[in-house]
C-alpha cells in the first residue's frame, strides 16, 4: 500500500488528469518553495557574513573580552594579577589601556577635531597575531626615533588634518575646557594612519602611549580597562568565567557585544527582520502547496472514489496526498538549496555586488553560510511543505465513494 500511494502521488504530480500534460500547479508550487529556500539561504549567508565582518572590525579596537571597572572610571590591577590572567588557557595577550574623549588640534594649520583617545602599550596592543589593521602610511609606532611621543590615527581622522605625518598635534581633554586649575595637554607627533575596517573607528580613533593618556585622563593612576585577546580556538565564555574567578570585586569581564549594546541590538534586529520578511515567501509557498493538493483532490474525486470502492482505506488516501506534499517539498528544497548556494557564491566570489569604498579589507560583500543554518532552512521548508498537505489529505479521506462515482 505504501508503494501504491507513492506511485499514484508521483503520477498525479507529473500529469494533469484531463490534459495529460505536466501539472502547471505542481511546477508553481515547487518554484515557490525553491525561491523561498534560496532567498532564505542567500539572506542568511549575507547577514552572517556581514555580522562576522563587523565583529572582526569592532574587535580591532574593542577586544573580544575586556576587564573593566565595576564602578567609577578606573581601577588598579597589580602586575601579579595581570600575569595570572595572561597565563590562563585561551588567553593570547593582555593590553591595559586608558581611554577618553579629547579635542585634537593641529596648530600648524589651526584645525580641530574631536576624537577618541586610547592610551596603550604599542607592543601589546598591536602585537596580537592576525589583528585586522591595515597601515595606510607611516607605521604602528607610538614614538619618533628621537623618543617623542607619537600617535596612530584612523585614516579618516587623519584626513581631517590633511595627513600631517610628522607634525605635532595637541590633545585637549574635556577638563581643560571646564577647569581653571592646571591640566595636562597631550603633545604627540603623527606617526601613522590605519584602517580598522569600520568607518566609525577610522573617523575617531587616536592611539597614544599609555603615559600620555594617563597624564590627560587618570593622573591618579590606574587603567580604564584591560583588553583580552584570545587564541583562535578559545571559547570566550569559558575564558571569561576563568578570568572572573581571579578578579577582585571592583572589576568584571565584558564581551565586545556587552560593550557595544546598541550595535549588537541593531545587528540582531536587522537579522530577525530580514529573516522574518523572507520567511513569508516560504509561508506563501506552503499555502500554494495546500491549494495545489486541494485542487488535486477535487480533480481526482472519481479516482479516490474508485480506490475506496475497491477497498482502499482512509490511511492510503491520506498517504497519497501527503506524498504529494513530500515530493513537492523535496523537489523545491533541492532546487532551492542549489540556487541558494549558487547565489551565495556569486555574491561572495564575484564582483557582481560590491561594498562601498569606505569598508576596507573587503571589496565584495562577505558571505558566510554555515552548514547548520542551511540544514535548518531546508528542514523548516520541507516540514512546512509536508504539513501543508495534511488538511487536504484528511479532507480527501472523508469522501463518500458513492457520491464521487455519481459525479
Amino acid at each position: 500500500m505504501g508503494s501504491l500511494s507513492f506511485h499514484l502521488a508521483w503520477r498525479y504530480i507529473r500529469r494533469h488528469p484531463q490534459r495529460r500534460t505536466i501539472a502547471f500547479t505542481a511546477v508553481v508550487s515547487v518554484a515557490g518553495v525553491a525561491l523561498g529556500v534560496a532567498a532564505l539561504l542567500v539572506v542568511n549567508g549575507v547577514l552572517d557574513g556581514l555580522g562576522r565582518f563587523i565583529a572582526e572590525s569592532v574587535q580591532t579596537v574593542d577586544a573580544p573580552l575586556a576587564i573593566v571597572p565595576v564602578e567609577g572610571a578606573s581601577f588598579r590591577m597589580p602586575d601579579s594579577l595581570l600575569a595570572a590572567v595572561e597565563s590562563l588557557p585561551g588567553v593570547a595577550t593582555l593590553s591595559p589601556y586608558i581611554e577618553g574623549e579629547a579635542v585634537a588640534r593641529l596648530p600648524a594649520r589651526n584645525i580641530d577635531s574631536g576624537c577618541r583617545v586610547k592610551g596603550v602599550f604599542p607592543e601589546r596592543e598591536f602585537g596580537s597575531p592576525g589583528l585586522p589593521i591595515e597601515v595606510v602610511y607611516g607605521g604602528l609606532r607610538l614614538s619618533t626615533p628621537d623618543g617623542v611621543p607619537g600617535t596612530v590615527m584612523g585614516l579618516y581622522l587623519a584626513e581631517q588634518f590633511a595627513h600631517p605625518l610628522g607634525d605635532t598635534l595637541l590633545l585637549f581633554p574635556p577638563r581643560s575646557f571646564f577647569s581653571s586649575r592646571g591640566f595636562a595637554v597631550g603633545r604627540v607627533v603623527l606617526c601613522g594612519a590605519v584602517e580598522t575596517g569600520l568607518p566609525v573607528n577610522d573617523r575617531a580613533m587616536a592611539w597614544v602611549p599609555l603615559e600620555v593618556a594617563q597624564a590627560m585622563f587618570l593622573p591618579e593612576g590606574g587603567f580604564s580597562g584591560v583588553s583580552v585577546r584570545l587564541d583562535q580556538s578559545a571559547d570566550p565564555d569559558g575564558v571569561a568565567a576563568s578570568i572572573s574567578a581571579l578578579l577582585p570585586d571592583n572589576a568584571a569581564v565584558e564581551t565586545w557585544q556587552e560593550r557595544n549594546p546598541t550595535l549588537t541590538a541593531s545587528m540582531e534586529l536587522e537579522r530577525l527582520g530580514s529573516m522574518a520578511a523572507i520567511l513569508l515567501v516560504t509561508l506563501v509557498a506552503t499555502f500554494n502547496i495546500a491549494g495545489t493538493i486541494a485542487r488535486s483532490v477535487i480533480e481526482r474525486r472519481r479516482d479516490i472514489s474508485i480506490l475506496k470502492a475497491m477497498g482502499a482505506g482512509r490511511g492510503l488516501v491520506v498517504r497519497l496526498f501527503l506524498w504529494e506534499g513530500v515530493l513537492v517539498g523535496a523537489a523545491g528544497v533541492a532546487i532551492g538549496l542549489a540556487l541558494g548556494l549558487a547565489g551565495c557564491w556569486v555574491i561572495g566570489a564575484t564582483d557582481l555586488l560590491q561594498l562601498p569604498d569606505v569598508y576596507s579589507f573587503h571589496e565584495r560583500i562577505p558571505v558566510h553560510l554555515g552548514a547548520v543554518d542551511a540544514c535548518l532552512v531546508c528542514i523548516a521548508a520541507f516540514a512546512l511543505s509536508v504539513l501543508s498537505g495534511v488538511f487536504p489529505a484528511v479532507k480527501a479521506a472523508g469522501f463518500d465513494p458513492v457520491r464521487g462515482l455519481r459525479g
